[in-house]
């Protein structure tokens, strides 16, 4: 579920530091990351950990092509303890039968998506997904490894992403 401390935000700069921690949870003298949202939110990454340097080349690359990144950023520290990547859908469906969570038909997603209904912004996040599909407009979704949706976001833009055909020639 998305904590308070999530951050979903496009990147506005990377830049490694030499960081002295005052909190335990960070080695002193340690090589970090720094990461500025656009929103002005600031995370670091450890990048001597094996997760910290997989983690620096994926925002990286998210930095490079203007994507958003979800990430949870530890409130003493600030360091960044969780990374996952948004993914823009069309909303097709949702389905309400389940007691435990609403499905959700993510255009073109073979996959089934699940909005838990103990989520903690079911309400909110359900608004979004139907305003979303009833509005042809797109959303940045991110979900756990089975497919559990965390959070939704409007997607900048226009509309849906619809295949064109041309009519005559």
């Amino acid at each position: 579920m998305a904590p308070e401390n999530a951050v979903v935000d496009v990147i506005l700069e990377l830049s490694p530091t030499l960081r002295v921690a005052a909190a335990e949870a960070v080695r002193p003298s340690a090589v970090h990351l720094t990461v500025t949202f656009s929103g002005g939110r600031v995370g670091v990454v450890d990048v001597s950990a094996p997760r910290g340097r997989v983690w620096a080349e994926v925002l990286k690359s998210l930095h490079a092509t203007g994507q958003p990144a979800y990430v949870e950023i530890e409130p003493q520290s600030g360091l960044i303890t969780e990374l996952l990547q948004p993914v823009r859908y069309d909303v097709g469906r949702l389905l309400g039968d389940d007691k435990r969570a609403l499905e959700v038909e993510l255009v073109i997603s073979h996959a089934r998506h699940y909005l838990p209904r103990t989520h903690p912004r079911f309400v909110e996040l359900r608004t979004m997904l139907e305003q979303a599909r009833e509005h042809e407009r797109a959303v940045y979704v991110t979900e756990s490894d089975d497919h559990q949706i965390i959070d939704v976001r409007p997607a900048p833009g226009e509309g849906r992403h619809r295949l064109r055909t041309r009519v005559g020639r």
